[in-house]
């Protein structure tokens, strides 16, 4: 497979980037709204449902992703948010 094949959809189009979906929004939405919260009650409200949200953009990208490059980047991204972290 060729490097180029590797950003391609089924119908030879490249596909890197794309239009936002709901989840990648809301993600943004969420973690923009839990910098903004003024207590920390909501702060970990609102970054829990912008960590489950990236979450859920992983799997629909890893499982639906238009090209293997889209489908790496869900894997990759659902990886870091569902493992364990270490420090």
């Amino acid at each position: 497979m060729a490097l180029t094949n590797f950003f391609r959809d089924r119908n030879g189009r490249i596909r890197i980037f794309e239009v936002p979906n709901l989840p990648i929004l809301a993600w943004a939405g969420f973690g923009a709204a839990s910098m903004m919260a003024l207590t920390p009650k909501y702060r970990d409200l609102l970054g829990t449902l912008s960590k489950g949200s990236l979450t859920l953009w992983g799997l629909l990208e890893a499982v639906r992703g238009n090209s293997p490059f889209r489908r790496t980047i869900g894997m990759a991204t659902l990886a870091r948010e569902v493992l364990p972290r270490t420090e």
